[in-house]
């Protein structure tokens, strides 16, 4: 089978990416040599003097490469180079991710839903999704639309763990629903030394405007689960969309981790801390995740004794009333489970055995029962009989290194580069896209609708295509 590796480029005079270009293309040369694999280069070149737009330079490179009778192609960055490892065959049923573990990155999965780097496709795939989004233009989201558009599309689909089936719930209101859990001397020692905290728990962010987005002027915001006052433990799901914990030490210092995780789901999630090993754990569903780096690096170094709080109450669902700013919990819960350090259940709260009106029966025998204040929120049912996964790429994991260029993304939690542009395409990712409000078959931007014109087509490097395109 012949492949169409498909580069997005463009000359923007200062040398560096005509340098990526000149090491990448000898390099795939030499690497499909001893892969024995047959195919031709064929780079999206952009000459005019709008902002670049990678989305389209892609879609025209497969247009070329299509045209040329390829049977899949690589949707290939510019600046990465394969190590051996890297397995580029035809993809199958699904289109495969195979950027996976990145120098940049110290050799680790950037991020869980990472589609960027190098992508494989088949023309029937590419097309089923209508290609790339061309309304990103600068940096940024166009890999992550199109994986939003092959989850649309069905060929990455939902799997799912065993929930507790049909069960009572407590939905918290985010205004007034808490439980109060009293001091006592089985609760004392966590979070300061070795715990563990189970809950199924269903996270909302209270409305579609207060969902946080790094280029927009907003504040970020946290809905604590389960928290502790003093120098603040809690658990928390945020309006990142994400579940976080933070941790501090004896000296003051915070431990933090986050996963991600889409409001309006179930979730069992699980924050684990080991002071013998001297590490912290983050996980949904079983599923090991840091703040970083994905599913390659889950658990976190803690270098120093936690900090030690007084004989006070846990709030669930809440932080505590007399704390400098109150922030209140949106979703639902189930059960609650919490480990010591020698392995004893020592709280334990299940919805449909805990619940007598205006309390939680404690399960595990301590009698850790929790105050319930309802408030406007409500006890009722839920069908948890299956609580879904995130929904992850089709992976080959393999080893790219990337080559140096000034960062473009995301740098000290702001975007770096053209960062007006990439907010705005942050805008159109997270609140067009992922609400479902573009469609994809009659989309404007799609592959089949997109408005180009080709200067020329020249032979570079003896046999490889460069389509130099205006849009």
């Amino acid at each position: 089978m012949k492949l169409g590796v498909c580069i997005p480029y463009r000359d923007n005079g200062d040398g560096v990416r005509k340098k990526h270009l000149d090491t990448l293309v000898p390099h795939l040369e030499e690497f499909f040599k001893k892969k024995n694999i047959e195919f031709r280069c064929y780079i999206g070149h952009q000459v005019d003097d709008k902002k670049f737009n990678r989305s389209g330079t892609k879609n025209v490179a497969y247009l070329a490469a299509k045209e040329d009778g390829c049977d899949y192609m690589a949707f290939h960055d510019v600046d990465m180079l394969p190590h051996d490892n890297v397995d580029y065959s035809h993809p199958g049923d699904t289109p495969k991710h195979i950027a996976t573990y990145l120098s940049q990155w110290d050799n680790t999965l950037r991020d869980i839903e990472y589609f960027g780097g190098v992508v494989v496709f088949t023309p029937e795939q590419f097309e089923q999704v209508n290609g790339y989004h061309t309304n990103y233009w600068g940096w940024g989201m166009e890999d992550d639309d199109l994986f939003w558009r092959c989850i649309r599309k069905g060929y990455y689909k939902p799997t799912y763990v065993k929930g507790p089936g049909n069960s009572k719930v407590l939905v918290f209101d985010g205004k007034s629903t808490y439980i109060k859990v009293p001091p006592s001397n089985s609760l004392l020692d966590i979070p300061n030394k070795s715990f563990e905290i189970e809950m199924i728990v269903y996270g909302e962010v209270e409305s579609e405007d207060k969902e946080y987005l790094i280029g927009a002027d907003m504040s970020y915001h946290k809905y604590p689960i389960i928290s502790k006052k003093g120098w603040d433990f809690d658990i928390c799901y945020n309006n990142s969309r994400a579940y976080s914990y933070c941790l501090w030490n004896f000296r003051n210092e915070l431990y933090y981790g986050w996963i991600r995780r889409y409001p309006n789901q179930w979730s069992k999630l699980n924050v684990t801390v080991d002071m013998k090993n001297k590490e912290r754990i983050i996980s949904v569903n079983d599923i090991l995740y840091d703040e970083n780096f994905g599913e390659q690096q889950s658990n976190l170094p803690i270098t120093k004794n936690l900090k030690r709080y007084g004989n006070i109450p846990f709030y669930i669902g809440r932080n505590a009333p007399n704390s400098q700013r109150l922030h209140w919990f949106t979703g639902k819960f189930q059960s609650l489970k919490i480990t010591n350090h020698k392995g004893e259940v020592v709280l334990h709260y299940d919805m449909n055995k805990s619940y007598k009106r205006d309390m939680l029966l404690d399960l595990s025998g301590y009698e850790n029962h929790g105050q319930l204040v309802l408030g406007k929120g409500r006890v009722t049912k839920d069908n948890i009989d299956k609580i879904p996964n995130t929904i992850v790429p089709d992976r080959r994991y393999g080893t790219m290194e990337c080559m140096y260029h000034e960062d473009e993304g995301i740098v000290n939690q702001k975007f770096a580069g053209d960062p007006e542009a990439t907010a705005r395409n942050e805008v159109i990712y997270r609140k067009k896209m992922q609400k479902d409000k573009i469609g994809i078959d009659d989309d404007e931007y799609g592959l089949r609708e997109m408005k180009y014109e080709i200067d020329s087509t020249d032979d570079i490097y003896n046999r490889h295509k460069l389509i130099n395109v205006r849009f």
